[in-house]
């Protein structure tokens, strides 16, 4: 069970949720390295580029996402 719900906010600078991340994961679709997968995410929805203090929590729901 996931410790996070598909509209909650983890980029409040850039307004990102976690459907936003996995939406971004799926057209992207390579799910490799999650460094690699958390740069291809913020390509797409610019999150982790304000204040940076949302980064960990990015990574967190990218390898949750990644790993089922």
């Amino acid at each position: 069970m996931s410790k996070y719900t598909q509209d909650q906010i983890i980029c409040k600078c850039k307004k990102v949720s976690v459907f936003d991340i996995e939406d971004a994961l799926n057209k992207h679709a390579h799910f490799g390295d999650v460094q690699k997968e958390f740069d291809e995410v913020q390509k797409i929805t610019h999150c982790s580029t304000g204040c940076g203090g949302c980064h960990d929590k990015i990574l967190d729901v990218i390898s949750e996402l990644m790993n089922g």
